[in-house]
């Protein structure tokens, strides 16, 4: 059986490096949407570290999937997680 040159393992590998960055921001955001409610662009890149670009951009695509929604407020825009965190117990 013949063996695959290394060069192509380490392809793959970029491949997912690139990829799962994208997926966790995109949780995160989620997340913090959900648990602090509506936050500005801005507000979400300080809290995760990010340059704006990429938060937006991360917006756009939840947006698209409907996980998340946007207002006009003034001249900026707002964001918010379309579920909502459940604050209360569950009783059994």
């Amino acid at each position: 059986m013949e063996e695959l040159p290394d060069y192509i393992d380490e392809e793959e590998e970029e491949e997912e490096e690139e990829f799962w960055p994208i997926t966790i921001r995109a949780e995160l955001i989620e997340y913090v949407l959900r648990r602090y409610g509506s936050l500005k662009v801005r507000d979400l890149s300080r809290i995760l570290g990010c340059k704006l670009q990429d938060v937006r951009q991360v917006l756009r695509q939840l947006e698209r999937s409907g996980r998340v929604k946007k207002a006009k407020l003034g001249r900026n825009y707002i964001w918010a997680s379309t579920e909502e965190l459940h604050s209360g117990f569950m009783y059994y």
